[in-house]
C-alpha cells in the first residue's frame, strides 16, 4: 500500500475522471433504462421492473465474489490496474448492446434486454470493484482519501448533467418512428467511448501505487476475511444507511419521467428536472468536500440530511403549484444527495482500517464488494418492487393514466424516500470513526507489522466524538 504518499492535484483528477466513466454508464442505466424497457421496448412495466431487479441483484451477488478474486490478483501492471486496461472495451460493447434488441416480438425482446442487462453487469461489476478498491490502496492517509472523494464525487456529478442534460433529448433526436432504439444506440456508443478513455486516465495516473507489497504476499483465509467482516461495526453501519438510501432513493428517481410524462403531459421537463438535480449537486459536492474537511464525515452526512427532506416536503407541498416550486424541490433534494456521496464514498475506505485494526486482517476489496453489494441488491428490489407498483396502480405505457395511477406515482416518491432517509440518518448517527481515531487506528497497525500484532481494544468514547 502507498501509506502517506502525497498524490498531486493532477494524480488526483486523473484517479477521480473514472468516476466520470462509471457515472455515463450508471446514471444513464439508473435513469433512464427502465423507462427505455416500458416506453420504446413496450415492456409491461412489471416485466422490465423484473428484468432491472435480477441483473442488479446478480450484479451485487458477483461483488463479493470478484472481491475475493481482486483480492488474490498478482501482476507486474498492479493489483486493479489490469482491469482497468483491459475491461474498458468490453465494458463499453456491453453498454451498447442494451439499446440494440428487438421492441417485437414481445419474447424476444424480454429474452434480449435480460439477456443484454445480465452482460453488461457482469462486465461493470469486473471493472468497478477493482476501482473502488483502488482508493483504500493508494493512500491510508484519511484527508486525502477526503480530497479523492471529493475530486470524484465531481466528476460524477459532471457525469450526471452530461447524462441528465443530452441523453433523452439525442436519443429523440437520434431516433425514427420506426426505429426508437437507435438513438439510445448512438448515445450508448458516444458514452462509451468518453468511458473507456477515462478507465485508461485512471491505469496511468496509478502506477507505481497499485503494486504488491510484502504484506499482500499471502492473502488472508476465508474464515479471517469474514471474521474481519463481522466485527466491523463502522462498515456494517454504512452499509445499512447505504441499503435504505438506495431502495428509499430509486421510488423517486425512477419515477420522475413518468411523473412530468404523466401527471404533467411532457418528458422534457423531466430532463430539464434531472438536470438542475446535476448541477446542483454538481455544486454542492465540492462544498461539502470542505465541509467534511472543518466538521468531519459523520457530521456533513448528518448537515445534508436537512436539505434532503425539506426538498421532499417542498415536493409534497408543491404538487400542482407550479413547475418553478418542482424544481427547487428537486434541487435541494440533490444538496442532500451531494452530502450523500461525498460521505459515503470517504468514510468507506475508513472503514477498511476500522476492520483491519479490530481483526488484524485488511480486506479491503470484499469491504468494498459487499458494500456495493448491499447498494446494486436495494437499488435491484426497489426498481423490482417499482415496477410491480406500478402495474398495481394501474400504469399502462404511452396512455392516459388514471388518477387513481397518477395518485399512486406520487405517493410512491414521497412516503418511501422520507422513511429512507431519516432512517439512514439515524444509521449514520453511530458511526464510530472521527479523524483523530482514524489516524490513532492507522498508527497502530502500523506498529502491530512492525513488532507483531497485539490484542485490539474498542474505541473509547472520548474517541468517537467528531472533531
Amino acid at each position: 500500500m502507498s501509506g502517506t504518499t502525497q498524490l498531486t492535484t493532477v494524480r488526483k483528477a486523473a484517479i477521480g475522471i473514472g468516476d466520470f466513466g462509471f457515472n455515463l454508464y450508471w446514471q444513464t442505466a439508473g435513469l433512464y433504462l427502465l423507462f427505455f424497457y416500458t416506453d420504446a421496448l413496450g415492456l409491461p412495466a412489471a416485466t422490465a421492473g423484473f428484468i432491472y431487479m435480477s441483473a442488479l441483484i446478480w450484479d451485487a451477488m458477483l461483488d463479493p465474489v470478484l472481491g475475493l478474486l481482486v483480492d488474490r490478483t498478482r501482476t507486474s501492471m498492479g493489483r486493479y490496474r489490469p482491469y482497468l486496461l483491459m475491461g474498458g472495451a468490453p465494458l463499453a460493447l456491453g453498454f451498447i448492446a442494451m439499446f440494440a434488441g428487438p421492441s417485437t416480438p414481445a419474447l424476444a425482446a424480454v429474452v434480449f434486454a435480460a439477456g443484454t442487462h445480465l452482460a453488461f453487469r457482469t462486465l461493470y461489476a469486473l471493472v468497478s470493484i477493482p476501482y473502488a478498491a483502488l482508493f483504500a490502496r493508494i493512500t491510508s492517509d484519511s484527508t486525502q482519501r477526503g480530497d479523492l472523494a471529493g475530486v470524484r464525487m465531481v466528476f460524477g456529478t459532471l457525469a450526471a448533467i452530461t447524462v441528465a442534460a443530452l441523453t433523452l433529448p439525442l436519443a429523440q433526436a437520434f431516433s425514427t418512428p420506426e426505429d426508437p432504439r437507435r438513438g439510445w444506440m448512438i448515445v450508448g456508443a458516444g458514452y462509451g467511448l468518453l468511458a473507456t478513455l477515462c478507465l485508461l486516465a485512471v491505469a496511468w495516473a496509478t502506477r507505481g501505487l497499485d503494486a504488491a507489497d510484502a504484506r499482500d504476499a499471502a492473502p488472508p483465509p476465508l474464515k479471517a476475511v469474514l471474521k474481519s467482516l463481522a466485527a466491523n461495526r463502522a462498515l456494517h453501519l454504512v452499509l445499512g444507511a447505504v441499503v435504505l438510501s438506495a431502495f428509499s432513493g430509486t421510488m423517486f428517481s425512477k419515477n420522475l419521467l413518468y411523473y412530468f410524462k404523466y401527471v404533467l403531459g411532457d418528458a422534457k421537463l423531466g430532463s430539464a428536472a434531472l438536470t438542475i438535480g446535476a448541477l446542483t449537486a454538481a455544486v454542492c459536492v465540492p462544498a461539502f468536500a470542505v465541509v467534511m474537511r472543518l466538521v468531519g464525515k459523520r457530521a456533513t452526512w448528518l448537515i445534508g440530511v436537512a436539505p434532503g427532506v425539506a426538498g421532499l416536503l417542498l415536493w409534497h407541498y408543491a404538487d400542482g403549484k407550479g413547475i418553478p416550486l418542482l424544481y427547487l424541490a428537486i434541487a435541494l433534494q440533490a444538496m442532500g444527495l451531494a452530502s450523500y456521496v461525498v460521505c459515503f464514498w470517504g468514510m468507506l475506505p475508513d472503514t477498511v482500517e476500522y476492520g483491519e485494526w479490530r481483526s488484524g486482517t485488511r480486506t479491503e476489496s470484499m469491504v468494498f464488494g459487499l458494500t456495493v453489494l448491499g447498494q446494486k441488491a436495494a437499488l435491484g428490489l426497489g426498481a423490482g418492487f417499482l415496477g410491480v407498483a406500478l402495474t398495481h396502480v394501474g400504469y399502462q405505457p404511452n396512455a392516459v393514466q388514471t388518477p387513481e395511477t397518477l395518485a399512486g406515482i406520487k405517493a410512491m416518491m414521497f412516503w418511501i424516500p422520507l422513511a429512507g432517509g431519516l432512517g439512514s440518518a439515524a444509521l449514520i448517527f453511530l458511526y464510530p470513526i472521527n479523524r483523530a481515531a482514524h489516524q490513532k487506528m492507522v498508527a497502530e497497525i502500523a506498529a502491530r507489522s512492525a513488532e507483531g500484532p497485539i490484542a485490539p481494544t474498542k474505541l473509547s468514547l472520548q474517541d468517537t466524538v467528531i472533531q
